[in-house]
């Protein structure tokens, strides 16, 4: 799945270093959501300031494990996430 590996060598470095700097310059009513999986979504909320501002959309019954962000359930699987998303 996109998301839970990263593409690369220096992928992982690229979304570390990316997440505080978007954190950063976004406006302050700026939330980032990730589907809560390990991974590149992982690193992303774990680097992104200090997690108010991450919401990870997880199955009903799933939380992330990240230790960054809020977990909010809706949908009982990724095809159900993803029609939330409109995808």
């Amino acid at each position: 799945e996109r998301g839970a590996t990263f593409q690369g060598n220096e992928s992982e470095e690229l979304v570390k270093a990316i997440a505080p700097k978007l954190e950063a310059t976004a406006g302050p009513t700026v939330k980032f959501v990730t589907g809560g999986m390990a991974g590149v979504q992982e690193a992303f909320a774990k680097n992104c300031g200090d997690g108010s501002r991450v919401w990870n959309l997880l199955p009903l019954g799933q939380s992330s494990g990240f230790g960054r962000g809020t977990d909010i359930n809706a949908g009982a699987d990724l095809e159900e996430r993803k029609a939330i998303f409109g995808l």
